[in-house]
């Protein structure tokens, strides 16, 4: 029998990550017929890390061996928005409110990675001449490459979710049927309300 390439069980882990976060579906024609081998581990893993993003920027600084990453999405735009306008109904300072200081947990929980040589921030204030992102540094040393989609899915999923709870305190949830009722379910719904 033949010993199966570690890089095999590495790969489906990334597969079943694509395939279950809704964003990433786009990203699933990347597993097709593709070698079950380190490179194409890796190959595989900086694709997807560049897709997860709406807008994913990569800049190397040949003098410093520093690689950045500029990640922006309209996800983080929205949260920025949303805290922005909490702020200016509450009168919260952007240091005090909770929404920011849960962001910063959410980010340094996405970002705890194994490997080391690495660093991140993030520009999510006004004060950051409007630029709202998140930044990923790496040097040359890094090789962590894998854990970057699954950190940068989290990430993003982490802004979803602070941005529904945003919501909700500013009364912005409104329910919204994704499908039309079907005439049927109206009648049988009204028929069961006659009833009682």
């Amino acid at each position: 029998m033949e010993d199966l390439n570690c890089y095999f069980f590495h790969m489906l882990c990334l597969a079943k990550a694509v395939h279950d976060n809704p964003r990433m579906k786009k990203a699933w024609s990347s597993f097709d017929s593709i070698a079950l081998d380190e490179d194409s581990y890796y190959e595989l893993s900086m694709e997807l890390s560049v897709s997860i993003f709406k807008d994913t920027s990569v800049y190397y600084n040949e003098e410093s061996g520093v690689e950045t990453w500029v990640l922006s999405d309209p996800i983080v735009y929205r949260f920025c928005e949303l805290c922005e306008r909490l702020e200016s109904e509450k009168g919260l300072d952007e240091g005090i409110n909770p929404y920011r200081r849960n962001a910063e947990r959410m980010l340094h929980e996405s970002f705890c990675l194994s490997a080391y040589n690495y660093d991140y921030d993030w520009r999510l204030s006004a004060a950051d001449r409007r630029r709202k992102c998140i930044l990923f540094f790496s040097a040359d040393e890094f090789y962590g490459w894998h854990e970057l989609p699954g950190a940068f899915m989290e990430a993003l999923d982490g802004f979803q979710e602070l941005n529904r709870q945003l919501e909700a305190e500013l009364g912005l949830n409104k329910l919204v049927p994704i499908y039309p009722m079907p005439n049927e379910w109206k009648e049988a719904v009204s028929c069961r309300t006659d009833l009682t």
